[in-house]
């Protein structure tokens, strides 16, 4: 009887452990190049390293180092806790615009006729 008991709980235990692995690998530390797919993202700046390298979360938790896509292109008016819109290839930014003024300004009032 208690190796039954001990069998079950084994069994119970199982998708647990499973749930919890899953959980840890939410907010692992991507490579941009390799696994980083091209396309558009929201994301929030949580550390600028220097002018053309930043360190973003995505919204589902993952993190990934990014670095400016083009010679011309800067992070110098990037802010830790900025929201940016960006586009990336190959784990480069080659385009994006920071959103946090636009998400914390109010709607404008509407026009009286």
């Amino acid at each position: 009887m208690r190796l039954v008991a001990i069998i079950i709980a084994w069994a119970l235990a199982l998708p647990v452990a499973a749930a919890a692995s899953q959980t840890a690998t939410a907010g692992r530390l991507l490579n941009a190049a390799t696994q980083l797919p091209d396309t558009t993202y929201q994301v929030v700046v949580n550390q600028v390293q220097d002018a053309t390298h930043i360190l973003v979360k995505f919204q589902n938790g993952d993190q990934a180092v990014l670095t400016a896509g083009r010679p011309t292109m800067t992070f110098t008016t990037v802010h830790p806790g900025d929201t940016l819109m960006l586009s990336t290839e190959k784990g480069t930014v080659l385009v994006f615009k920071d959103v946090t003024a636009a998400q914390m300004a109010p709607p404008a009032p509407a026009a009286s006729p």
